[in-house]
């Protein structure tokens, strides 16, 4: 039986590169530092945009921490496509992890997109906790 749940924004993508770097939005930037000990038991990424011509469309996104078993996560997001007003967003994404956390070890965060056309994109990466 799980422990005490509760989510936190772990991070925020907003870049537009197809190569992977830190995830760099100013709600959550790479990396997250927990302050507790627990465990990541799922991964919630929203696909969101910042303006009505955002475009977004396949996304991948890896995190890494030295607690985890093995090392690293992989997740991947279908994107929004192009939005224009008014638009539709997609819905989330949830992933499984079964992962240990300590309170002071950070989580580093990237992303990529898999196309070279984003434009815009806002992804929120959320993590489940349970303690």
């Amino acid at each position: 039986m799980a422990g005490n749940l509760f989510w936190r924004l772990i991070g925020e993508m907003v870049e537009t590169a197809t190569t992977y770097g830190a995830v760099a939005g100013a709600a959550a930037p790479s990396p997250y530092t927990p302050d507790v000990d627990a465990q990541l038991i799922g991964i919630r990424v929203i696909a969101s945009r910042q303006t009505a011509s955002s475009l977004t469309n396949a996304q991948q996104i890896r995190i890494t921490c030295t607690t985890f078993n093995p090392n690293t996560i992989h997740v991947g997001i279908t994107g929004t496509g192009l939005q224009t007003a008014p638009a539709s967003l997609a819905l989330p994404v949830d992933f499984q992890v079964n992962q240990p956390v300590k309170a002071g070890v950070p989580i580093t965060i990237e992303g990529r997109n898999t196309y070279a056309n984003a434009v815009t994109p806002d992804t929120l990466i959320f993590g489940l906790f349970s303690c």
